[in-house]
């Protein structure tokens, strides 16, 4: 167990968060913002491994649901996170004993933390996916048999929606649909759950890896050393998982589209030294497909992510825009997002794109 009780570490997690969101999950600095104001006042988030907890623990997902776009524009408020608690507790009929991410890129690594400090609730260090993705179904929680639902839907003005589904998939389309009633944006519990289960089907040591991902980019630009290998080293130390630079170049062109509750784009990039050296990366709320010349060089689930070449840091699809020198950094799954079973809820195919699912380590092989 240990405390979040450093303005510097909070930081470092939500820089770590940009990077493992993919380009999604909604920029964390509003939820950081939230955090770093309940630290100058003594309340400090509690993480805890999931291994700490008891077996029939009841445990919780707190999460954001909607558009990026506009996601980024809502402050966090402590009376919507504490209404939302109290009625989970009220719906279900016990107090909830931890809390846990949906996922673990972007802004919904924020919520749980930021619930913690105001109630003194821990937070599992784990959550259900090691990235961001954009529907409620792709989850480790979800393909695992964990549902989604009995879900509760509420927003800063006060409406509250109870959404039970035949399914996670179901799930999804119902709550985007209260969602975009609610301007887009609405805050949520999902996926209620016991401590046993958290321990065997989420993925583990994840905030601590935003933690490890931030502090490595910022001691790197401080002490003047290769961030990008610096944060590589980082990347493969934890299960030996494969991360390599895909790309330097310079955004020559970048298209953004809010349709359906998504952000949808594409940006492409082109090589400083070599005007015919051309990459591109699809964006579903995530970076979903990035290819080099026109030849796949990572696909969903691995994770892509675009950094800035200079400073590292990791950016969200609506920050880029045109003339960025960006790199494009690959970084292959957790195991368990490349299960047979895990690739069909959240392999290429589930993003609409007709392409199988090839692994980091054999495209850049």
């Amino acid at each position: 167990m240990f405390l979040v009780d450093s303005i510097i570490d909070i930081q470092d997690m939500a820089r770590g968060a940009v990077l493992l969101g993919t380009g999604g999950g909604g920029d964390p600095y509003v939820g950081e913002l939230f955090v770093r104001a309940q630290i100058k006042l003594g309340n400090f988030p509690r993480i805890v491994a999931s291994e700490d907890i008891d077996d029939d623990a009841f445990v919780l997902s707190i999460a954001a649901m909607g558009a990026p776009t506009v996601v980024i524009e809502h402050l966090v408020s402590d009376s919507t996170l504490l209404r939302l608690l109290a009625r989970a507790e009220e719906h279900f009929g016990r107090r909830v004993d931890a809390l846990i991410s949906a996922e673990i890129g972007g802004a919904n690594s924020m919520f749980p933390l930021a619930l913690s400090a105001i109630t003194g609730l821990p937070v599992l260090d784990a959550d259900g996916i090691g990235r961001a993705v954009p529907h409620l179904e792709m989850t480790t929680f979800s393909i695992n048999g964990c549902k989604a639902t009995p879900a509760i839907l509420m927003d800063d003005s006060g409406n509250e929606v109870i959404v039970q589904a035949v399914d996670d998939k179901t799930a999804e389309e119902l709550c985007r649909v209260v969602t975009g009633a609610m301007g887009a944006m609405a805050l949520g519990a999902f996926y209620p759950m016991s401590g046993r289960q958290a321990k065997e089907i989420a993925v583990q040591r994840t905030l601590t890896q935003t933690l490890d991902i931030g502090r490595a980019i910022r001691t790197a630009r401080e002490q003047s050393r290769d961030i990008f290998a610096s944060l590589i080293q980082v990347l493969e130390e934890r299960d030996g998982r494969k991360a390599a630079i895909l790309f330097d170049g310079k955004i020559v062109d970048v298209t953004h589209e809010t349709r359906d509750g998504w952000h949808w784009g594409r940006a492409t990039m082109r090589s400083l030294t070599d005007a015919g050296d051309e990459f591109t990366v699809d964006i579903q709320n995530e970076f979903t497909v990035a290819r080099h010349n026109g030849r796949t060089a990572a696909i969903v689930p691995d994770l892509i992510t675009i950094l800035d070449r200079e400073t590292g840091e990791p950016m969200t699809g609506e920050m880029l825009s045109y003339g960025q020198r960006v790199k494009v950094l690959g970084y292959a799954a957790d195991a368990m997002l490349r299960l047979p079973n895990s690739l069909e809820v959240i392999g290429p195919r589930a993003f609409g794109i007709d392409e199988d699912f090839v692994s980091l380590e054999e495209l850049v092989a």
